[in-house]
């Protein structure tokens, strides 16, 4: 009986390639070096109401510094407010809301936080009242930008939300 060590107890040529082939990926896609994803998730709200946006980071080590610029329809939505999670109580954070409809957001501390799927900041919008019948909206990241307490950038790809308003 041959197994995958072969006949002679030296490893099968083909399992060497398959390892290469498949667990430098699979080793980097779980580690935060590889990178993090932002998720605005996707949202219902009705006319008049007020809806809480979590922006959600799924995985980062030594997350010292944010800078993200979001984007709303100042048409339906009105900023109200933003705060901090549990997970980001460590950093100082900035809202800059003086344009209706963009967001510069900065956050950042002497020291890196770490986490899986952590709330960074939940934003607060007013949805405008009177609205008839169903309209959706996105609220977008075009720049993001994450620093690690080691001053070197983190990469970041974003996933944005979409939010349905009901009348």
């Amino acid at each position: 009986m041959i197994g995958a060590d072969g006949p002679g107890g030296r490893l099968w040529p083909g399992a060497f390639i398959l390892l290469l082939l498949f667990l430098p990926p699979a080793v980097l896609a779980t580690s935060p070096a590889w990178g993090a994803e932002l998720r605005i998730p996707d949202l219902k709200g009705r006319s008049g109401q007020e809806v809480r946006v979590p922006l959600v980071i799924d995985q980062t080590a030594n997350l010292a510094g944010v800078k993200l610029i979001l984007h709303y329809d100042k048409e339906l939505l009105t900023f109200k407010e933003g705060n901090k999670s549990p997970a980001t109580q460590s950093l100082m954070h900035i809202i800059n809301d003086k344009t209706p409809g963009k967001l510069i957001i900065v956050m950042a501390g002497a020291r890196g936080i770490q986490g899986k799927e952590m709330t960074i900041l939940t934003l607060t919008f007013a949805i405008k009242k009177g609205l008839t019948g169903n309209y959706t909206t996105a609220i977008e990241a075009p720049e993001v930008q994450l620093m690690g307490d080691d001053l070197k950038e983190i990469e970041c790809k974003v996933k944005p939300g979409m939010l349905v308003i009901l009348p």
